[in-house]
């Protein structure tokens, strides 16, 4: 009983030291692993795209490693690396840019952890390049919607990030400022364009750039016309117009109001005191009219030379635009001086216009008219405007014009010999008749006129009905030319906005053009190019059977190509129009190209333009 209680003992102390041995507190007491650090990347240091993460271990004794875990902000970063030297590759873009923390978990043998202190980093990755465009959408007005007044633009658009703006536009002309802020609209004055089809879009802009462009949207826009500013005449004896000494009255002409006042006096001044944007000078040109001197509010504006081949009587002389719309004076003075072919220096002041109308004195002998039978035309006989006119007594006989403009106005004779005649506009007739007699004769007489008409083609017939006034001695009526009144601002050849290459002629005076002289070229090439703002443009030219073909560009794009060749001379014609235009500044060009097989020349006049605002 004794020995094998001694045996018993002996075992149990052997188990009891081979337990303690191999236990886990024994080992820790040998020592174990005694340190983990994170050695890369340093702690404080900023990081970006990918990186190396790296830890060090400390062991003693006979334990082993069996992996090292790294962290991040707490999460396993990768899988556990069982092999010396522990490290990962990190790639830092799949964290947000900012501070982050590492941390290293050691794993010894008998499953122990050890983790290293923190060291924290900053990552700084540029950001992703966004290249995503966003989407966008007109969502009011609808395709094919007619639209007038004032109209509200609206869209939709989205992006991936985020949408920064959105410009609309209308006809590629931008409407109004960029929208950043959603829901995404704009007003539209549908005013400030010309009635007709038009195309709306809108382009979304993000933050990197990107931008995408709406399906455009066709809107009618359909607005009644402004009526055209009524034009109030001032005669030349009107108390807003003030003359110094030196004028003289006549009436011997078809005066505007009866009568006219004259000068030629050096230094005499006849100043008007208007108010409006604009105005015009009426008063008369011939082969005794002189250079005047013209001023506005006092200042020097520029010299007008008012010969003329041929009598033009209550004819636009000047006109000035563009002026505030407030109080003015328009003076003009006699400068004593004349052209080297005139026979005097006489200057006339007939009227004044406010505003100052577009006009055009298209003579009898132009295109647009037709004769039938019974007309003798080429009378010179008179002092005609141009120096001649058409003349009739055959009852029946009909002369129609078709024009397009606000206004006309037939120019002929009255006189003790003149009968009656039946006017026709756009095929109603304009009753009564017209008695055209007079105990006395007027010469370039205003027998009758229409104004406010819409702005399109019209129609004026003028038919000798054979009768006439019983004081009459005759039934002869007269053609003699026609006043068209556009809507348009008329901007003369002179103007500063007008370009012209080399092969142009100014100032010539060979026929009644517009404010007395126009350009003319016959070089083919030879280019005159017109900056304006606006809406619509007509070039103002000449026809006739010594003029020539010109190409007419509109912004840089050929527009039409134009053959002024005619049997019959058409002075102050318009050779070219083109409504409709976006608002805004615009170009056009007309260069000199050939000629019709039927011309004796290839002559191109530019006489004015007429610019719709």
């Amino acid at each position: 009983m004794i020995r094998i209680a001694r045996r018993a003992c002996a075992a149990a102390s052997l188990l009891t030291f081979g337990l303690a041995w191999i236990s886990p507190p024994a080992s820790a007491q040998l020592g174990g692993l005694v340190g983990v650090t994170v050695t890369s990347p340093e702690s404080g240091s900023t990081v970006k795209g990918t990186v190396p993460v790296s830890a060090s271990v400390s062991i003693i004794g006979l334990l082993t490693v069996e992996g090292v875990q790294f962290k991040l902000d707490g999460a396993n970063l990768g899988a556990e690396d069982t092999s010396a030297p522990y490290s990962i590759s990190w790639n830092t873009t799949s964290a947000s840019n900012g501070p982050h923390t590492l941390t290293a978990v050691a794993r010894d043998g008998f499953g122990i952890r050890y983790t290293s202190a923190p060291v924290t980093v900053t990552v700084s990755n540029a950001a992703p390049a966004d290249t995503t465009p966003p989407t966008v959408s007109i969502t009011s007005p609808g395709s094919g919607t007619p639209v007038s007044g004032t109209t509200t633009v609206t869209a939709s658009a989205s992006d991936n990030v985020g949408v920064a703006g959105v410009q609309f536009f209308v006809d590629n002309a931008a409407l109004g400022a960029e929208d950043t802020t959603a829901p995404y609209s704009v007003p539209w004055d549908t005013t400030r364009v010309a009635n007709g089809s038009h195309a709306l879009t809108a382009v979304a802009r993000d933050a990197a750039g990107n931008r995408a462009t709406s399906a455009p949207v066709t809107v009618t826009v359909s607005n009644a016309a402004p009526p055209p500013a009524a034009v109030k005449r001032f005669e030349d004896t009107d108390a807003s117009i003030t003359y110094t000494a030196g004028w003289t009255r006549d009436g011997s002409r078809s005066w505007s109001g009866g009568t006219a006042a004259f000068s030629n006096a050096p230094g005499a001044q006849a100043t008007f005191t208007f108010t409006g944007p604009s105005v015009s000078w009426i008063g008369g040109r011939a082969s005794g009219t002189g250079i005047a001197r013209v001023l506005v509010d006092g200042v020097f504006l520029t010299e007008i030379d008012t010969y003329s081949k041929t009598e033009e009587i209550r004819v636009p002389m000047f006109s000035t635009t563009r002026l505030a719309n407030a109080s003015h004076t328009l003076t003009i003075e006699a400068t004593g001086r004349m052209n080297a072919a005139a026979t005097g220096a006489l200057i006339v002041v007939d009227a004044f216009d406010v505003p100052a109308p577009a006009v055009s004195r298209l003579q009898e002998t132009d295109p647009g008219i037709t004769y039938t039978s019974g007309w003798i035309q080429g009378d010179v006989s008179r002092a005609w405007s141009q120096g001649i006119a058409a003349a009739s007594t055959s009852a029946g006989a009909q002369a129609t014009f078709t024009f397009t403009g606000t206004g006309i106005s037939w120019i002929g004779a009255r006189g003790p010999q003149t009968g009656i005649a039946r006017v026709t506009l756009d095929g109603v007739s304009v009753a009564p008749d017209i008695d055209t007699y007079a105990p006395a004769e007027q010469i370039q007489a205003e027998i009758f006129t229409r104004q406010g008409l819409a702005d399109t083609s019209h129609t004026l017939t003028i038919e000798v009905t054979g009768g006439q006034n019983a004081a009459s001695t005759s039934n002869v009526i007269v053609v003699d030319a026609f006043e068209v009144t556009s809507s348009g601002t008329r901007v003369q050849e002179t103007d500063p906005s007008i370009a012209y290459s080399a092969g142009w002629f100014m100032d010539n005076r060979d026929r009644a053009y517009n404010g007395g002289a126009a350009a003319e070229s016959n070089t083919p090439g030879a280019q005159a190019t017109f900056t304006f703002t606006g809406t619509g443009i007509s070039w103002i030219g000449v026809r006739g059977p010594q003029t020539g073909i010109a190409r007419v560009f509109l912004d840089g794009a050929l527009a039409a190509e134009i053959d002024t060749y005619a049997p019959t001379e058409g002075i102050q014609h318009t050779d070219f129009t083109r409504r409709g235009l976006a608002a805004g500044t615009h170009t056009l060009t007309i260069q000199v190209t050939g000629k019709n097989p039927a011309s004796t020349n290839f002559w191109v006049l530019v006489d004015a333009f007429d610019v719709t605002p």
